[in-house]
């Protein structure tokens, strides 16, 4: 038989730089209620080395479990699924352990949190905010406890993370690269000499792990004895209000948090430093309030620049009504469709093929005729259509009310568009870079806004919106129509070529492509034409109406 040799995790104490994010980790350990971390940042510093430590703080090492959940995971792999062999063989109910079960007084682990499947982050969030979940599968219901400590990580340029997802994970933290040489020159060397002897290593910070392990396990057994006055909930209250949280649980969990950060200090009550220490964790991901960097729109209300607006600024056509365009945008024909008459309306609904096993059907096979044969039951499952709009808002596309004119055309596609199965997203691209100002919504009205505050000028990068559309196709519940509005004036950095690889590389998810050309003039130079032509897209002109 063949053993394989215990991994060696890097020591907790010895990783440099990442403060902020050990004490977030800390504070999940000590009180694991208040529902993990995310970390939001760069690639390759350090944040799964740092996660990995975690298991050098918690006692008898052998037995806690660290899951590294992979992206594509199934939901039976990760909830459970009934062991087939044994049911018929044995005539047992045997259970497989979901990833979640077995992560249970353990660390679980989501690398690119914001490329699952949205249902399954549900899932995952409601169990380690609970502690537990129940498995409902043919016919059997199972409990299982799973109090992990769950920590997520991302990288914003791969794709956003719904709001609403973002909100469920207790903490965040934002990790980035140093630029302090002399920090970086330690990080090197701490790499190396754990590289070359990891057990020496290892040892040299046993001492310092070991206390941290011991002041988390002491602020554990005192952590419901912290004082928390009326004042104290008053100032969180405050600061929920002042940052415009949604809802309560930020409240909520500024209070546990910094109860959690009080009992690690060894404090009897919470104070009102405590709350300022651990404030940005619950709020960065959830607040509203805008920084005051932003100029005030009357300090140069008489400065109107000629061809493209400052950074940041609104476009000049926001108060114009939406120019609606000409022609009609033809919807693309779906293979498997339903329809549902009611009255004198009909309505189309995408549909998918799914299939599952079905264990009844499996067994009652092999009692009956002694042959194991693997059952499946197939199911149209509803596929919600998702379209998606990359506005280019640069510069280029202010003249002639043509962002008028874009604008537009997204609310006669939304309007067209529209059924109880339809959503919508929206993907500025303005100043060289991609925002997504609008995630998932089947509300009208929230599309209207989004376009009312659309940030206009600079150059256009295509490229930046393509990447962030491959966080957005990751739910494959959904069927993705991509709709492209540009004037197909690239920046000079953007070769026709590198855009069409970009297309093909990050948008992969994407089932159909519309692209809406906006280019006017006498003498047009047709790139949009060109790269609709050489991605296979739909092309359509955005045919404008004089004033």
């Amino acid at each position: 038989m063949m053993h394989h040799k215990k991994q060696t995790n890097f020591p907790f104490s010895a990783i440099v730089g990442q403060d902020n994010f050990k004490l977030a980790l800390i504070l999940n350990l000590v009180d694991p209620l208040i529902g993990g971390v995310l970390a939001i940042g760069d690639k390759g510093t350090g944040k799964t080395t740092l996660i990995r430590s975690l298991t050098n703080l918690l006692n008898d090492q052998e037995k806690i479990p660290f899951v590294n959940l992979p992206i594509g995971v199934s939901e039976d792999r990760l909830m459970g699924s009934i062991n087939l062999e044994e049911l018929i063989n044995a005539k047992k109910e045997v259970i497989n352990l979901g990833l979640m079960a077995q992560a249970h007084q353990g660390v679980l682990y989501i690398d690119e949190v914001n490329l699952l499947q949205d249902y399954l982050t549900d899932i995952l969030l409601d169990a380690a905010a609970s502690g537990n979940y129940y498995l409902e599968r043919e016919g059997i219901s199972r409990y299982f406890k799973s109090r992990f400590c769950l920590v997520g990580s991302m990288n914003p340029e791969e794709g956003s993370l719904r709001p609403q997802l973002k909100d469920r994970f207790g903490l965040s933290v934002h990790v980035s690269t140093t630029t302090n040489v002399k920090v970086r020159q330690q990080i090197i060397k701490q790499r190396l000499l754990f590289d070359d002897n990891p057990t020496d290593f290892t040892a040299k910070y046993k001492n310092e792990d070991q206390s941290i392990a011991t002041q988390i396990e002491t602020a554990k057994k005192h952590l419901k004895t912290v004082l928390i006055n009326d004042a104290i909930i008053e100032y969180c209250s405050q600061l929920a209000i002042e940052h415009q949280v949604e809802g309560l649980r930020a409240d909520i969990l500024l209070l546990k948090t910094a109860r959690a950060f009080a009992a690690y200090q060894n404090a009897t009550k919470i104070t009102k430093e405590d709350v300022d220490k651990i404030a940005d964790f619950v709020l960065n991901h959830r607040s509203l309030h805008q920084p005051p960097n932003q100029q005030n729109p009357n300090q140069k209300e008489n400065e109107h620049p000629k061809e493209t607006p400052s950074e940041g600024t609104t476009s000049k056509e926001e108060n114009i009504q939406f120019l609606s365009p000409e022609n009609d945008f033809q919807k693309q024909k779906n293979t498997f469709t339903d329809q549902l008459e009611n009255s004198n309306k009909t309505i189309s609904y995408n549909q998918g093929n799914t299939a599952t096993i079905d264990t009844k059907k499996t067994v009652s096979q092999y009692v009956a005729t002694d042959k194991f044969e693997i059952k499946t039951k197939h199911k149209k499952s509803l596929l919600k259509e998702h379209h998606i709009f990359l506005i280019d808002s640069s510069g280029s596309m202010l003249k002639n009310q043509i962002i008028a004119y874009a604008k537009g055309a997204v609310d006669k596609i939304a309007t067209q568009s529209k059924n109880q199965n339809t959503q919508f997203s929206i993907i500025s691209l303005f100043d060289g870079e991609a925002q997504h100002i609008l995630h998932r919504t089947a509300v009208l009205k929230d599309i209207e806004i989004a376009l009312t505050s659309l940030k206009t000028g600079g150059k256009t990068n295509l490229t930046a919106g393509f990447k962030q559309i491959k966080g957005i196709c990751a739910d494959v519940d959904f069927k993705h129509n991509l709709h492209i509005i540009t004037d197909g004036k690239l920046n000079t950095e953007s070769s026709l070529e590198a855009t069409v690889l970009a297309f093909q590389t990050y948008c992969k998810g994407v089932q159909n492509t519309q692209v809406i050309d906006a280019e006017k003039g006498m003498v047009k130079i047709g790139v949009a034409a060109d790269f609709a032509n050489r991605i296979q897209a739909n092309y359509q002109p955005l045919m404008t109406k004089k004033l």
